[in-house]
């Protein structure tokens, strides 16, 4: 009831074209461009990326990221559950984003993407994939010191891993913390991983 109240007095605005209906329209959806290029080598079974990290979709992830558009997340999370990748049975799992960012924002864009996931396909979802130790930032780091930035700071807590894992996050780059994380994951038992992300970076320089 109190979503149809809200949507009533705050009808939902593309964050594309602007036009009320959705957060993100089917047409704007559509003219996201695709990701051809090759995965990174990061030890995953099977790497999906949806989209590349460029204009609405670059917009709209900052947003989610640092503007506090939790909804819009979800939103780009059934966008992602679209993609034409198999689940299987596997239990979805977000890659963990730093205590003091996930602090600031008030939650942590992975968890939010990786739920609406989830809830689209009837997954379920594990958080003991969790990050043990303060990493910086990794925008502004070269190939090797993301690498160095991001090593030995996942660990998988509790039961051991699950067959098959989906590993769920927004934007991946290098794969260095991708790597990190499944580490953490294959050491503490055997799995399959299939990463599953919604959009490639650029590494500038």
């Amino acid at each position: 009831m109190w979503e149809r109240l809200w949507q009533l007095f705050f009808p939902d605005q593309c964050h594309g074209c602007r036009r009320f209906g959705a957060l993100l329209c089917d047409t704007c959806s559509a003219q996201l461009g695709r990701y051809a290029g090759d995965s990174p080598a990061c030890g995953a079974t099977k790497f999906t990326i949806a989209f590349v990290y460029g204009g609405v979709l670059r917009s709209a992830i900052l947003a989610v990221k640092y503007a506090r558009q939790r909804r819009l997340g979800v939103a780009l999370g059934e966008l992602l559950a679209r993609e034409p990748w198999q689940s299987g049975n596997a239990v979805v799992v977000p890659l963990p984003g730093a205590p003091q960012r996930v602090a600031q924002r008030g939650y942590d864009q992975a968890v939010v993407l990786a739920h609406a996931v989830a809830t689209a396909r009837r997954l379920p979802v594990s958080r003991q994939l969790v990050r043990v130790r303060h990493t910086t930032a990794q925008a502004k780091l070269s190939r090797r010191e993301r690498h160095q930035n991001v090593a030995g700071a996942f660990v998988w807590h509790g039961t051991p891993p699950p067959a098959e894992i989906i590993l769920v996050d927004d934007i991946c780059t290098t794969g260095a913390t991708m790597a990190a994380a499944i580490s953490a994951i294959t050491h503490a038992g055997p799995c399959a991983v299939h990463v599953v992300v919604l959009a490639r970076g650029v590494l500038d320089g």
